[in-house]
């Protein structure tokens, strides 16, 4: 294990629109702003860089639309760095696990006044994640593109389940120390 390589990354994204369960009634969320930052130690562990990370996504149900979800994760993920051209380009892959905030807008005046909630709760969440990075000339900076698939523990908020989860696609660098 090596704290040797410190790094700082930076990206920006989106997160497509996806259907998730209010109290089971499935709802369909349109595409919306994606963003995370990280920092980590490259070559942790060999080949496998370890990074703590925040991720956050907004997406509602339409512009019009009372129904809503925002996501604030804070996951520890190790990944596995897949050399294809050495000292510039890598794919990777990895998991990682922690925290997720749902944030929830569940209001509507054609909704019942028992189905109108909002409110937000802390819940276990996982992450998959997959991509690419290329080193830039021979300086600390890097580019990225990644995937990733977040999903987490039902939420519960005032007295109602919400289903979460989440494809994110991001762009970014990443500035090694």
């Amino acid at each position: 294990m090596s704290f040797s390589h410190p790094y700082v990354e930076l990206g920006v994204g989106v997160a497509p629109g996806s259907s998730l369960a209010f109290d089971g009634l499935k709802a369909s969320l349109d595409s919306g702003p994606a963003g995370s930052i990280g920092f980590g130690f490259a070559n942790f562990f060999g080949p496998v860089d370890l990074r703590l990370d925040y991720t956050t996504t907004d997406r509602d149900a339409g512009l019009f639309s009372g129904q809503g979800v925002t996501s604030g994760s804070t996951m520890l993920s190790a990944l596995y760095n897949i050399p294809i051209a050495k000292d510039r380009f890598d794919a990777y892959v990895g998991a990682g696990a922690g925290m997720v905030n749902v944030d929830v807008n569940h209001t509507d005046p054609s909704f019942p006044a028992s189905a109108n909630y909002s409110g937000s709760a802390n819940v276990f969440g996982w992450q998959l994640i997959g991509g690419a990075r290329v080193k830039l000339f021979n300086g600390p900076i890097g580019l990225f593109v990644e995937y990733r698939y977040q999903s987490a523990q039902d939420a519960k908020i005032d007295g109602h389940t919400v289903e979460y989860n989440s494809s994110i696609f991001t762009a970014g660098a990443r500035w090694t120390f």
